[in-house]
C-alpha cells in the first residue's frame, strides 16, 4: 500500500532559461470527490471512450473506489512532490487491464476544483490523463 501524503502547493517557483523565475500554479484544492476521466490517450491513440461510465472517488483518506460497467475496484492516491514536480500517484488494485493503465505517478500539469490534467512523467510514452469532477 502506497503511503498517504498531502502536500498542497499554492505555487512552486521554478528558474526560466534566462535566469529569472516563473511561477507553476498548481491548485491547493484537495482531490478529494468524484470524478470521471474526460481523456486518456495511450501512446498513439485516443482510449477515453475506454472509461466511458466509470466514477472515481478520491476520498479524503487516501483511498480511491471505482465503479461502472459492472465493476467496483478500490485503491489509493497521493499527491506527492518528486524530482520537483507534483505528481498524483493512483494505485488501483483490480485485474481490469484498463484501469491498470491508470496505475502511476502522474505529473500534475494543471489541477482546479473541477479539472485534473495529467500526463505520464516519462515523455516518451506520451500518455495524458484529464480527470472531469461530477
Amino acid at each position: 500500500m502506497l503511503p498517504v501524503i498531502f502536500l498542497l502547493f499554492s505555487a512552486a517557483c521554478t528558474r526560466d532559461d534566462k535566469g529569472g523565475s516563473r511561477n507553476n500554479t498548481i491548485s491547493s484544492n484537495p482531490v478529494s470527490g468524484n470524478w470521471k476521466v474526460s481523456y486518456f490517450y495511450d501512446n498513439d491513440k485516443d482510449e477515453t471512450s475506454d472509461y466511458t461510465g466509470y466514477t472515481f472517488a478520491f476520498n479524503n483518506n487516501g483511498g480511491l473506489s471505482v465503479s461502472g460497467s459492472g465493476l467496483s475496484a478500490n485503491g489509493t492516491w497521493a499527491q506527492i512532490s518528486d524530482d520537483g514536480q507534483q505528481k498524483l500517484v493512483i494505485s488501483i488494485t483490480t485485474t481490469n487491464d484498463k484501469l491498470q493503465e491508470l496505475n502511476d505517478d502522474w505529473v500534475i500539469n494543471s489541477k482546479t476544483d473541477t479539472q485534473i490534467k495529467l500526463s505520464d512523467d516519462n515523455a516518451s510514452r506520451n500518455e495524458q490523463l484529464h480527470f472531469q469532477k461530477q
